[in-house]
C-alpha cells in the first residue's frame, strides 16, 4: 500500500514538473515571436525615418 501511494506521487509529481516546464518553452517561444514581430516595426520604422531625413538634405532643409 504504501508502495503504491509513493509512486502515484512520483508519477504526478513528474507530470506536473512536465507540464510546467512545456508552459515555460511555450511562453519563451511566443515572446521570442512578440519580440521579432516588433523588430520589424522598429526597422521599418527606422528605415522610413532615414528616407525622410535623405528627403529633407536633398531638399536643403536640414
Amino acid at each position: 500500500m504504501h508502495m503504491d501511494m509513493t509512486f502515484i506521487f512520483t508519477v504526478a509529481l513528474t507530470a506536473a514538473l512536465i507540464v510546467v516546464v512545456l508552459a515555460l518553452v511555450v511562453i519563451i517561444m511566443y515572446q521570442r515571436w512578440r519580440i521579432g514581430d516588433q523588430n520589424v516595426f522598429i526597422e521599418r520604422f527606422i528605415r522610413q525615418n532615414e528616407e525622410q531625413r535623405q528627403k529633407m538634405r536633398k531638399a536643403g532643409i536640414v
